[in-house]
């Protein structure tokens, strides 16, 4: 029963980043900081039309309502996005091509700061999107009715924080806030300093068309990870936090999970979410006598805490230098076989934590 509902819970719980990424990703599309310009002499309209600047890339289409500006806050109701984009199969190369399409309504977006100056790359950013709902068959192949279905709704609704200063070049960005919000479910939290970024290159045209909706999908597993290497591996990371915290998610997550396990075997004691919870929790419990050194116990017990009451998990990497993507893969990677290696043995993570400077924390809710 334990295995399955991890297997469940890793489903889930990757399905959710996923989806609130891509939206980020297309609140970002419009650009990726520098001092503030003066922006005065443009009216409303012409912000609004260079906020969403790149929004009509790769077929896309859009539209808004009423836009307004007070106490220099540019207020933006009624976004609707939608692209299409043709998708084959990548485990099926003689599969029929099919088209997939991606539908955003956005209630509102507020920019509180941003680069008019420079849409095609905006230097700076504050923006919040309120009341996101995403549609259509692309959303659907990620699983995203189902993970609607999970949840005990028809749809989903999510707000998005995107806040970042960025020098195109010096090739370095500061990631202020960028939050996923999936309302009563989970929130995740990104914040991160880096450089070694090729602007030029992440703003192609053509590298855009290639990434677009519709297009990642359809590419093979092995492929994908190589093209995301290939563009991000040279990037430096100065520092990196993540957040996961429960807004309810989990608690319905696993109600959804125990009652799965129950239909299984109905004449056998009712499954429940509490059950499931604290069999999640021991699992992780029992795993640290796996592992040696102080920083295993650490990390397995502020997550068995995070299943446990609802909170905040903050994983966080803080390297005594910048490190590169393609050297964080290359360690990681190495030290993947040698644990594959050590059949029977104990293993440590301490050095895997001191090469990272990894942390892992728990919060519990505010009461």
């Amino acid at each position: 029963m334990l295995t399955a509902a991890r297997r469940r819970l890793a489903g889930y719980a990757g399905l959710a980043p996923r989806i609130g990424g891509a939206v980020l990703a297309l609140a970002l599309a419009a650009g990726l900081s520098g001092a503030a310009q003066a922006q005065e002499a443009l009216t409303p309209a012409q912000k609004a039309e260079r906020l969403f600047h790149g929004y009509d890339r790769y077929g896309g289409k859009y539209s808004y309502g009423p836009v307004a500006e007070e106490n220099g806050v540019l207020t933006v109701r009624n976004l609707k996005y939608e692209a299409s984009a043709p998708w084959q199969d990548p485990r099926r190369p003689d599969s029929p091509k099919q088209t997939l399409t991606l539908k955003l309504t956005v209630e509102t977006v507020a920019a509180r700061r941003y680069d008019y100056r420079n849409p095609e790359l905006p230097r700076f950013a504050d923006v919040t999107y309120r009341g996101i709902r995403v549609g259509g068959s692309l959303f659907d192949r990620m699983g995203g009715n189902r993970f609607a279905a999970a949840f005990g709704g028809d749809e989903m609704v999510l707000d998005v924080v995107q806040t970042y200063e960025a020098d195109p070049a010096a090739g370095s960005i500061e990631l202020k806030a960028g939050t996923v919000t999936i309302r009563k479910v989970l929130r995740f939290d990104l914040t991160g300093r880096f450089d070694g970024l090729d602007f030029a290159r992440l703003t192609d045209p053509k590298l855009l068309e290639k990434l677009g909706p519709g297009s990642a999908p359809s590419m093979p597993p092995d492929a994908a990870v190589a093209t995301i290497l290939d563009l991000l591996g040279d990037i430096r990371i100065h520092r990196l936090s993540y957040a996961l915290t429960d807004l309810g998610g989990v608690g319905r997550m696993l109600a959804v999970m125990a009652a799965a396990q129950s239909a299984k075997n109905p004449d056998g004691p009712k499954v429940t979410a509490e059950m499931m919870r604290q069999g999640l929790a021991a699992g992780l419990a029992g795993a640290i006598d796996r592992f040696s050194g102080s920083f295993a116990p650490k990390m397995l017990g502020s997550t068995a805490r995070w299943l446990l009451e609802p909170g905040m998990l903050t994983i966080a990497l803080r390297p005594d230098r910048p490190l590169p993507v393609n050297g964080i893969v290359g360690f990681v990677g190495a030290f993947v076989a040698k644990m594959r290696q050590a059949k029977g043995q104990k293993i440590g993570l301490d050095p895997v934590q001191k090469f990272l400077g990894l942390s892992v924390s728990y919060t519990p809710a505010a009461r």
